[in-house]
């Protein structure tokens, strides 16, 4: 199971480049992050690996009374954007909000937009919307502009599950979507960027960016600050097939996974794993300790 985010990724690039290479069948299911997170908790679902948007979700596995996940590899950063439809009869002040000609938030402000965005108790996405748009509040110096663009933190009227929320853009019902940047490259999506102040993805930024944040309505009030967005994978402690699972990790750690996921617009970073490090398995390691030493290598030359 994947964040939904990497839908057209995984299934027209990466799920077949890694039956081809390895030979083991691959089946993807897309849903956003929390909702994965709370379907394996519940029992719903035993993925032979989880892909998570952040790491907040595969904490939850992590953190639970009986851990169902022990680790989590950090492996590619996401940026926020604002993906827009070609067919929006808002298109010319869109287009003129990506150029700079005017303020990208007095655009979505206006209350005839249609804008849409995803639950973020069920998809980090959600939250880190509603952080970027508070971020902006700050950056702008206008305490409006969250509120004109999004209304209530649950809106109704703009929350799609997050499996569909670009079909129905690309369908012409919205005029414009909170999307990670390489979702609207995979789509070929026209997207307005966003200041680094605001699009949680630059570390230089971390502090600001945890400056802002979001309490979940789920029954314990966890509150999830600002971060830079980096996207990570576990294998839960559920795992029916353990070496499909460490085989499909350990493609998306390789160089032609790096290469799927860069073209695709996600920023391969350095992999860094979070947990207990004698319960990752050592192909999933040795990989992760090989580019290191590779990155050392090249820093000597």
């Amino acid at each position: 199971m994947y964040a939904a985010s990497l839908l057209k990724t995984f299934e027209e690039s990466l799920g077949p480049a890694f039956q081809v290479d390895t030979g083991y069948p691959y089946q993807g299911e897309a849903r956003g992050s929390v909702q994965i997170a709370n379907m394996i908790l519940d029992g719903l679902r035993r993925p032979d690996i989880f892909v998570s948007a952040g790491t907040i979700p595969v904490m939850k596995l992590m953190n639970a009374t009986d851990p169902l996940a022990d680790w989590l590899v950090e492996f590619g950063a996401a940026e926020m954007v604002i993906a827009y439809s070609p067919d929006s009869r808002f298109f010319n002040d869109v287009e003129k909000a990506r150029t700079g000609e005017i303020p990208w938030y007095e655009v979505l402000s206006n209350p005839a937009l249609k804008f849409g965005r995803t639950d973020p108790e069920l998809d980090p996405k959600g939250y880190y919307m509603i952080i970027a748009a508070e971020l902006a509040n700050k950056y702008y110096n206008d305490s409006t502009i969250k509120q004109r663009i999004l209304g209530e933190d649950r809106n109704p009227t703009q929350i799609f599950p997050e499996e569909t929320l670009k079909t129905i853009l690309e369908q012409g019902q919205l005029d414009a979507v909170a999307a990670y940047k390489h979702e609207a490259v995979a789509r070929g999506l026209p997207y307005i960027t966003l200041p680094s102040e605001i699009n949680l993805a630059d570390p230089a930024f971390s502090n600001f960016y945890k400056t802002s944040s979001y309490t979940m309505e789920n029954g314990i009030g966890q509150i999830v600050f600002g971060e830079p967005v980096y996207f990570s994978f576990t294998i839960p402690n559920t795992v029916k097939n353990l070496d499909g699972a460490t085989s499909f990790a350990t493609f998306i750690l390789s160089t032609k996974g790096e290469s799927i996921l860069e073209e695709q617009g996600l920023s391969f970073i350095k992999p860094a794993i979070e947990g207990n490090l004698e319960k990752v398995p050592s192909a999933i390691s040795n990989v992760i300790e090989e580019q290191e030493s590779m990155q050392l290598l090249t820093r000597e030359k």
